[in-house]
């Protein structure tokens, strides 16, 4: 943990996770950073920005929690999806892309203008009380390959529809649980 207010932090496979520790949201930080360090879980967010640039090739991702769907029949995480789910797996990606527009353009204005953090803290209850509408009433619990992962809109692929790895309201998913249980078996 390092003393900053500004929401942020990071986490390499093995190496160190790092968190703001005077940040309202340190907590889930911590444990979304910790996530990556311990158990290699990649980002399955895709709506803000990161400091990567976009893939030129559609590769599978090694991470256990991401996937290009390369194999539709063959996904990682097959063991955990019901056969009668869709591969790809339908969401309000539409409604959710067109709301987190608006969010990011405001997150963007408010770090361009030096607000203070209390205001990204009040953004982001605000967002995650929208994302709550937009899936009402989609399954939470439900495995499939949700589109939208790893930085990129399209061409990567989540286990489910939320996850800490996703976004701040969320436990952790299936199949990130599992990895998480894999490495603390290896240990």
């Amino acid at each position: 943990m390092f003393n900053g207010q500004t929401y942020g932090g990071g986490g390499i496979f093995g190496q160190f996770s790092t968190v703001a520790a005077d940040n309202d949201w340190a907590d889930y930080l911590f444990v979304h950073e910790f996530g990556h360090h311990f158990a290699g879980l990649a980002d399955e967010y895709y709506t803000s920005p990161v400091e990567y640039a976009a893939a030129t090739a559609r590769i599978e991702p090694w991470e256990p929690n991401v996937t290009a769907l390369l194999d539709p029949h063959h996904v990682k995480w097959q063991h955990l999806v019901s056969p009668v789910t869709p591969l790809p797996t339908p969401w309000p990606k539409d409604e959710f892309q067109k709301y987190e527009l608006g969010i990011q353009a405001r997150r963007a204005q408010l770090r361009k203008d030096r607000r203070p953090e209390s205001e990204m803290t009040a953004l982001f209850r605000e967002e995650a009380a929208g994302e709550a509408k937009i899936f009402a009433g989609t399954s939470s619990t439900t495995v499939g390959a949700f589109e939208g992962a790893n930085y990129e809109a399209t061409g990567y692929y989540r286990p489910q529809l939320q996850c800490k790895m996703f976004d701040r309201s969320s436990p952790f998913c299936a199949v990130c649980r599992e990895a998480i249980e894999a490495i603390i078996d290896l240990y």
